[in-house]
């Protein structure tokens, strides 16, 4: 049997590049699971805050927000 192939992928600082935004913003989104995302790498050791190994965005999971349109924020805005 073959191994499947490997999912084109981009790191957190190519994905806010590609979606003009800040790289906190990415992280931001993975937590809230807006954007899906893989951890790959070490755990973090236990009692540890860190998170561990390194998060990488498939492609195709970005061409789909840049489809959605541009992404607007608006930071402290009032209702």
């Amino acid at each position: 049997m073959a191994l499947p192939k490997k999912l084109p992928t981009l790191s957190v600082k190519e994905a806010a590049t590609a979606l003009d935004v800040h790289p906190s913003t990415i992280y931001r989104w993975v937590d809230e699971g807006e954007l899906t995302a893989v951890r790959y790498g070490k755990s973090p050791s236990e009692g540890s805050k860190k998170r561990g190994g390194e998060i990488r965005i498939p492609e195709h999971v970005i061409a789909d927000r840049m489809r959605r349109g541009p992404v607007a924020e608006i930071v402290g805005a009032a209702a």
